[in-house]
């Protein structure tokens, strides 16, 4: 008899999980553009050179990106309330903006300094790259929410999954995607009939973000039942209601109160209203019509979901009262949330989106609500498809004990790279900084070179010439002796006495004398 084989993509579930698992493929390429055998994934953080200056003093001089100019951003205060969930304020307060009222949400911080095991620098890369891993939890749980045989359901599963707040919440080491998350998992519990776990969950997404309390909406759907305060009640809202506050009184006892986010809330709709007065002046103020055409898309979409719950309501649906009570949130957020480019609104109001999402696939929605509802995906895309922030980086291979870090100064080009190197470009004279985690107190590089043509070069270190020689015009190693490092840094200076070589035509030519290669100690 004949043998006969199985068509893998021959019904629609099976092309639905093909999707789903190249889509799970890609965000991990997305987010492992973001690793660097140094920094790790704390390029997330946003930590700028203002941020460097006052980070708490277990970290100076660990290995975290710095940005430069000012591109900090709530991540970089979160982590390091991560290396000090004790809330120790002669720590925190010198270090983060407003240490009461960032330390709310403490779960996710909480979360990597057991799993750092308590030490600083463990605890920022744990931290840093600590999204990467939720996303993959809530694919999981989202898995079974939206069906994988329908083309509505996967659309949906993929919507949300790189939507502008999950993706932003990704790329900026936030606490929204955690919430999110515990949030899904408290109405999927609150649909089998699991009041108090599902209670629970939203105790601790309420430790990861305030608003994340409105969860408890998918326990009830009557308001009375709340109201005669049965023994299952206060049950329910101990377990949803106490850890935030008892955390918050913790917070008042060490740090002292906080008066950020009071212009978070505003009368109904005003925020909403105002945001769409701020685009047309945004590619104005921000001198990037992109960004701005992505910010009206974002805003459009939130727009659209509130729209389609208010006109589908579903009150026996735990999903649709989630996203009810978001709506409530939605009409009352100020323009500290709206504004701004970007703006915190698609992730203050993730629950709201998944809401949708839920209720539009399982109401069989038209497609013209789907698309509408979820266009914040092109933000979320192009956020995590931007280039990052390393041009100075090249390689410099590490071991378990010890990480190295091999950049260059801004008189070399920016790097480039092909399947095989990563390169960059030098005039004639510029220098390399090496960084080493541990700090040691000394190393044997090896540095590989190649000139334009083959060519002179000498490499300095504090004023003395500690290596001169000649290389070809194919990359190569040159072997540099046993070198002092002065609190985890070594600065050489490279320059080769012959001239360079343009690159390139008219307007964009540039001089080019030799390149660097990488980096690696030897042994």
């Amino acid at each position: 008899m004949p043998v006969r084989f199985a068509v893998p993509l021959r019904s629609p579930a099976s092309r639905g999980r093909w999707l789903r698992v190249a889509l799970l493929f890609f965000f991990a390429w997305l987010a492992g553009r973001y690793w660097h055998p140094y920094y790790g994934f704390t390029q997330f953080l946003q930590v700028d050179a203002q941020v460097e200056t006052s980070l708490v003093p277990a970290l100076r001089g660990a290995p975290i990106l710095i940005y430069a100019g000012d591109a900090s951003y709530d991540g970089a205060y979160y982590a390091q309330i991560a290396t000090n969930p004790a809330l120790d304020p002669a720590i925190l307060k010198p270090a983060i903006d407003d240490a009461g009222y960032r330390a709310r949400r403490i779960l996710l911080g909480a979360v990597a300094w057991v799993l750092g095991g308590g030490e600083p620098v463990r605890v920022v890369q744990v931290y840093s790259g600590l999204n990467v891993v939720l996303w993959f939890a809530l694919a999981a749980v989202l898995w079974r929410v939206f069906p994988v045989a329908t083309a509505r359901g996967n659309a949906a599963w993929t919507a949300v999954l790189f939507g502008a707040g999950v993706l932003f919440s990704v790329r900026f080491a936030l606490t929204d995607l955690a919430a999110l998350l515990l949030t899904a998992g408290a109405v999927v519990l609150a649909e089998r009939g699991r009041a108090l776990p599902a209670a629970g969950l939203v105790g601790l997404a309420g430790l990861t973000r305030e608003t994340a309390l409105l969860g408890l909406a998918a326990l009830w759907n009557r308001t009375a039942e709340v109201l005669r305060f049965r023994g299952r009640t206060v049950l329910l809202l101990a377990a949803a209601l106490l850890p935030l506050a008892l955390w918050l009184l913790y917070i008042q006892l060490t740090l002292g109160g906080s008066s950020a986010g009071q212009r978070n809330l505003t009368w109904p709709l005003a925020g909403w209203l105002m945001r769409w007065v701020e685009f047309t002046r945004g590619a104005a103020a921000t001198g990037n019509p992109w960004l701005v055409l992505e910010s009206v898309l974002e805003h459009a979409a939130l727009t659209v979901q509130a729209v389609y719950l208010l006109r589908n309501p579903e009150r026996e649906c735990p999903w649709w009262r989630v996203g009810a009570a978001y709506l409530l949130l939605f009409v009352v957020l100020g323009h500290a949330v709206w504004g701004g480019f970007p703006n915190a609104a698609s992730r203050v109001l993730l629950p709201l989106t998944l809401a949708f999402n839920v209720r539009a696939v399982r109401a069989g929605a038209r497609w013209t609500w789907l698309v509408l509802g979820n266009l914040s995906v092109v933000a979320g895309l192009h956020t995590m498809l931007l280039q990052p922030g390393a041009p100075h980086q090249l390689p410099m291979p590490g071991s378990w004990e010890t990480r190295y870090s091999l950049e260059t100064d801004a008189r070399w080009s920016m790097a480039e790279w092909h399947s095989h190197y990563r390169w960059a470009w030098c005039a004639g004279e510029g220098g390399l900084k090496v960084r080493t985690w541990p700090p040691l107190s000394e190393v044997r590089l090896e540095l590989e070179m190649r000139g334009v043509t083959p060519r002179d070069l000498q490499v300095l270190h504090q004023g003395r010439v500690v290596w001169s020689g000649r290389i070809g015009d194919r990359p190569a190693w040159i072997t540099l002796p046993v070198l002092p490092v002065e609190r985890g840094q070594l600065k050489l200076e490279l320059r080769s006495p012959e001239g360079g070589a343009d690159d390139g035509a008219d307007n964009t030519a540039r001089t080019i004398s030799f390149a660097c290669f990488g980096a690696r100690v030897a042994e």
